[in-house]
């Protein structure tokens, strides 16, 4: 049978039994001998004396009762010193068994020292995990071509074909953190292309996560939706035979999109019917775009993998405003000032008012000047080659989160309530580096129990790879990674030696599909969705329809306009690539630290038992050296027992001689000689 007692901790139910059991103690000895009192004879034996001497002295009774042996005025002043320290430790032990367990708590969790232990793979039973397909009939296949085949790198000139050289794949596949190591989420197995049985990804939105705003877990990924976010590629495996739990560190492929924002300080101001609609007309407003356009052409310099987003968003934001002044009868900038609305109705325009969105390269919809401006703004287009300096920039116009104008409260919408949103020249690209992320792992070995403690970037420079080829951008998506040093001058790679690496643009980043057999690309299609104005994947991500989406968006915008923009983009790219993508590279042994268990004490609640303590210590060291030295001997302890007796006393045989300082004195003293 077990008993429980609802809020007390574990040392507040150990104090409560010190205390029973002090209290049981004490009173149980007192009651013994009050009946002992009760029921003695009046006339006893010598040794009988003696017996009942030694019980009621050692009782408490002699102390509560302050009889005269045990407080004579006339005993030896070392004797009386003595006996009221043993009075007072006494107490102490009493006050120290209720007080000194209140002291103890839980303790930090400690960790041993790490060492090599197996590990399993452990199901993720999430919605995600559960949607996720079977690994056992994947393939990696691979054509090239947009409209002919191509032969892919690696094949030589044979283009008919959806086999990858092993060649590749060995080079490739010399460290864990390359195009192998990533997988469709949801796929299915089908003839495409040139008629080639292949692996084609299911790409689509299982389970959204953009609302959270920390750093978890899913089948085959690690998901940060915090400040920087991106997700981890790797397939999870837990270490066995942990019964405290573990510690571990793995070291995983981190893809993260980046983000830059320029705001072109133009508006979109409105005012909502009776039925929260945006009213017919409706106004595009300068803030400064039009009137304070620059004269000078936006330059793009481009380095190779040292790119700058800002030029790209900048010069993006510019053509794109050119191209509206030219769209309203090629109106000049003087024409303009600051405040100057220009009406417009939902036929002028190709996206929908009240909706934070991409809406492409352009704002108006008679704007046919630099519609084609893209490859102006992200530098690459279909008929580039396809190398490692065309990175995958995209760019593009975002439509920011509506914002109420006049003052009233945005949560309670109202008939002819005012209010604004802006316009962003934005740039992305999606960076790769290798991230050390640390898991914990408590008692139960579950998939939920994973918690992630940190994530740090690898602060040391590795060997980044891209195929090297003549293959148009159009025509290929390259395979990329991290590869062993021993291929740093190999003929068919290109190789920088950098701690981070910027993902190179192919086909699918031109035609904003998923190439077959390739997962590799997924990032870019990503990034592809994000700044397409009718995504053909991409859900909803306004905030139109979930409010509290649009609130977490308005709180990022109100932090920072430029960047909480540019995060808002970063969100939804991490949150699709984590819906499409997993990792497959796995461990079967981590090096863990074991959960070492402990316990703590607040040392406020031992002052009882140090007080104890400083009277316990002195004299047991006193009486052990006086026993080590013979300065006392056990035989002395003995010879004083004896004749100390009551019995012995009486009958006239103790050797002690007693110092009578007042004779008088001593014969007016009373013994009681009978009990009744």
């Amino acid at each position: 049978m077990v008993l429980t007692i609802s809020n007390i901790t574990i040392a507040q139910g150990a104090t409560i039994l010190n205390v029973l059991t002090t209290f049981i103690q004490y009173t149980l000895g007192l009651a013994i001998i009050a009946i002992l009192v009760y029921i003695l004879p009046a006339s006893n034996s010598a040794n009988t004396w003696t017996i009942v001497a030694r019980e009621v002295h050692a009782s408490s009774w002699s102390a509560l009762v302050q009889n005269d042996s045990a407080a004579a005025s006339v005993a030896s002043t070392r004797v009386r010193i003595l006996s009221k320290a043993s009075l007072i430790s006494t107490i102490l032990v009493a006050i120290s068994a209720a007080i000194a367990p209140l002291g103890l708590k839980v303790g930090p969790t400690l960790l041993s020292a790490e060492t090599l232990n197996a590990a399993s793979h452990v199901q993720d039973t999430s919605p995600i995990g559960l949607a996720t397909s079977p690994r056992q009939n994947y393939t990696y296949d691979r054509i090239c071509g947009s409209f002919d085949p191509v032969a892919c790198p690696g094949n030589g000139d044979n283009g008919n074909t959806s086999v990858i050289s092993p060649e590749i794949i060995q080079r490739f596949n010399s460290t864990p953190w390359g195009p192998f190591s990533m997988q469709f989420r949801r796929f299915f197995t089908g003839r495409g292309g040139y008629n080639y049985t292949m692996t084609y990804g299911s790409v689509g939105i299982v389970e959204s996560f953009i609302l959270r705003e920390d750093m978890f877990i899913v089948d085959g990924l690690v998901v940060d939706l915090g400040d920087s976010p991106g997700v981890g590629l790797l397939n999870h495996t837990i270490p066995t035979n942990i019964p405290h739990g573990a510690t571990w560190s793995q070291d995983i492929l981190w893809l993260e999109p980046e983000t830059t924002c320029v705001n072109m300080n133009l508006t979109l101001d409105y005012v909502i019917d009776s039925q929260g609609s945006p009213k017919e007309l409706f106004n595009l407003t300068d803030r400064g775009g039009f009137v304070n356009l620059t004269r000078d052409y936006p330059q793009l310099n481009r380095d190779g993998q040292i790119i700058n987003l800002y030029e790209h968003a900048y010069k993006g934001a510019v053509l794109s405003i050119d191209g509206t002044l030219q769209s309203f009868n090629n109106m000049t900038r003087n024409e303009s000032y600051i405040g100057k609305a220009f009406t417009l109705n939902h036929s002028d325009i190709l996206f929908q008012v009240g909706k934070a969105q991409s809406i492409g390269n352009v704002i108006l919809s008679n704007d046919t000047i630099f519609e084609d401006q893209e490859v102006s703004c992200s530098g690459f287009g279909g008929a580039d080659t396809a190398n490692i300096t065309n990175v995958s920039v995209h760019c593009g116009i975002f439509i920011g989160p509506p914002r109420r104008s006049d003052g009233g409260d945005p949560g309670v919408p109202s008939e002819n309530s005012t209010w604004t949103q802006n316009f962003h020249g934005c740039a992305s690209a999606m960076r790769a580096s290798i991230q050390r992320i640390r898991f914990s792992l408590n008692t139960t070995r579950d998939f939920s129990s994973i918690q992630i403690i940190s994530r740090t970037p690898i602060d040391q420079p590795v060997y980044w790879a891209v195929e090297k080829t003549n293959v148009l951008i159009s025509d290929v998506d390259l395979y990329w990674g991290i590869i062993d040093e021993r291929y740093e001058n190999d003929p068919t790679l290109s190789t920088i030696r950098r701690d981070h690496f910027y993902l190179p643009a192919g086909s699918t980043d031109i035609w904003d599909a998923p190439s077959a057999g390739t997962p590799n690309a997924l990032p870019q299609l990503a990034l592809n969705e994000l700044y397409n104005a009718a995504p053909s994947f991409l859900p909803d991500y306004s905030g139109a329809s979930n409010y509290a989406l649009l609130r977490r968006y308005l709180s990022l915008i109100d932090k920072d306009l430029d960047k909480g923009t540019a995060q808002m983009k970063n969100l939804i790219v991490t949150d699709f690539l984590a819906n499409i993508v997993v990792g497959s590279h796995s461990n079967s042994s981590l090096f863990v630290a074991r959960h070492v268990p402990s316990v703590a004490y607040d040392i406020k609640y031992a002052i009882p038992l140090l007080l104890l303590f400083a009277l316990w210590a002195p004299s047991f060291i006193m009486a052990i050296v006086l026993l080590l030295f013979r300065r006392l001997k056990i035989s002395h302890i003995r010879d004083l027992l004896v004749h100390t007796s009551v019995g012995r006393v009486v009958m006239g045989h103790s050797a002690l001689v007693p110092v009578v300082h007042n004779v008088s004195e001593c014969l007016s003293r009373s013994l009681p000689v009978r009990y009744s």
